[in-house]
């Protein structure tokens, strides 16, 4: 991974994709925990390769999303490119970061798809 610029002292309001917020990594944890990352199956795909030749005890888990993309929470970003899931992320193709949405983690989390009840259970 490229040598990343001095971080500006003011973190994005909005950022839209992973890119915009690389020059922060690793970010303020409680700024982190405000977005959730989604992103197409090719790239969770990559990420379980990448994960699988560079194996650590921490793995990062998409969550399949009801449109078939997948989610992972925004707070791991305090944890790259240094820290518990640093050892991967270097090995990731940043070329491919702004393939990855940052949305406000409550508009990510309503991409979760909503399970139907069991049929024993009165409606």
């Amino acid at each position: 991974m490229p040598t990343l610029p001095e971080a500006p002292a003011t973190l994005p309001e909005a950022p839209a994709t992973l890119v915009e917020l690389l020059p922060y990594l690793p970010l303020p944890h409680d700024y982190a925990s405000q977005w959730g990352l989604v992103f197409g199956s090719d790239l969770a795909q990559r990420l379980a390769q990448v994960q699988a030749e560079n194996p650590t005890q921490h793995y990062a888990r998409p969550t399949l999303l009801a449109d078939g993309r997948y989610y992972l929470g925004g707070d791991l970003l305090s944890e790259v490119p240094t820290g518990l899931y640093g050892s991967g992320f270097v090995h990731l193709d940043s070329a491919r970061f702004d393939e990855i949405e940052v949305m406000p983690l409550g508009d990510a989390l309503a991409l979760f798809p909503v399970p139907e009840p069991p049929e024993w259970l009165p409606g």
